[in-house]
Order: structure tokens, then C-alpha cells, then sequence
């Protein structure tokens, strides 16, 4: 039988259980940008017109003039 109280942990896992530094919204992000990116190189000729057309409609609605 492991005694479990005795077994020491590495020091990274241990710091990372006791303060948790990444916020849910920080994960989200991530998860969203690595989705993303995955997209681009799966689909790249969508990618770049949903880019063109998004980049085109925010530039005529946004325009300075």
C-alpha cells in the first residue's frame, strides 16, 4: 500500500494547486484563438474571405468621413 501523505508532489504542480493563475476568461480566449487558428490552416481560402468580407463591412460601417 502507497502512503499517499508521505509522497511529494513537483514543485510546478504543487505551486500551480495552491494558486491558480489563469481565469476562465483567459481560458476561453485561448481556446477560441487555438480553434481559430486551426481554421485558418485547415480552411485557409474561407478563412481569408470571411476575413475580407468581416474586414470590408466593419470599414464601410466605421468609416472616418
Amino acid at each position: 500500500m502507497v502512503a499517499t501523505s508521505r509522497t511529494q508532489f513537483p514543485d510546478d504542480l504543487a505551486q500551480a494547486a495552491r494558486s491558480p493563475d489563469v481565469s476562465m476568461l483567459e481560458t476561453f480566449a485561448t481556446d477560441n484563438l487555438e480553434r481559430i487558428k486551426d481554421y485558418a490552416r485547415d480552411e485557409p481560402i474561407k478563412f481569408a474571405l470571411w476575413t475580407f468580407g468581416i474586414g470590408f463591412v466593419l470599414g464601410w460601417k466605421l468609416k472616418p468621413w
